[in-house]
């Protein structure tokens, strides 16, 4: 089994707003992925947890980034692979917030474009083979909306991080390409780190759960 926690940010073009969102808009383009990989049944716990690694567009391109980001995954993914009855069984799980809307389909679009893999090889390993964990989704237990207005209600990373008293990033996403524009990555790299909670999120939802039940 292993955790595979990651995050990417796109960049968001001053004349497009849309790129940020849209793998296929011309200025459209990953500028950092960040990631950590645990081996092991569990996911980490707070006393366990490690410096994410951060794979930086300006440093290289960003199909470089890309390339090596997808042999990691491809890497860890056949090693966790299994043949039970017959079948393969991937005992991998993607981690991260908002991935399974923004992060997984932004990067296999932007890997097609860049024929890091073929098509079917690229949606294997991105979406078929590894179980995907959306910590968005998971939201909906801790928002007052939901309690307020008996409905599930997703909120943002920011307050659900302020709800199990985690750190909390300081200002936006979009931000960053501002701060890529003017070649200022010190600012960039903050954020990120600020934002990497990821792992603190899931052994929070986990024991959050546990308590419920």
């Amino acid at each position: 089994m292993g955790f595979l926690f990651f995050d990417i940010e796109s960049y968001v073009s001053r004349e497009n707003t849309n790129s940020g969102f849209n793998p296929h808009e011309k200025e459209a383009k990953v500028i950092v992925i960040s990631y950590n990989y645990y081996h092991g049944f569990n996911a980490p716990n707070r006393n366990q947890l490690k410096p994410p690694t951060f794979l930086k567009e300006w440093e290289s391109s960003e199909k470089d980034i890309l390339e090596k980001f997808y042999k990691l995954v491809k890497k860890h993914i056949d090693e966790e692979t299994v043949v039970k009855n017959e079948k393969e069984m991937t005992r991998v799980k993607f981690v991260g917030f908002n991935i399974v809307k923004y992060d997984v389909p932004y990067l296999y679009e932007r890997m097609e474009y860049h024929k890091i893999a073929p098509q079917k090889e690229l949606f294997d390993y991105l979406f078929v083979k590894p179980f995907a964990l959306d910590l968005y989704y998971m939201t909906p237990l801790v928002s007052k909306k939901t309690r307020e207005y008996k409905q599930l209600w997703g909120i943002g990373q920011k307050e659900v991080n302020e709800f199990f008293g985690i750190q909390v990033k300081e200002g936006r996403g979009d931000e960053l390409s501002r701060f890529y524009d003017a070649k200022e990555y010190d600012r960039i790299m903050k954020y990120c780190t600020e934002e990497f909670t990821f792992e603190q999120l899931y052994d929070s939802f986990l024991m959050h759960v546990l308590q419920k039940g």
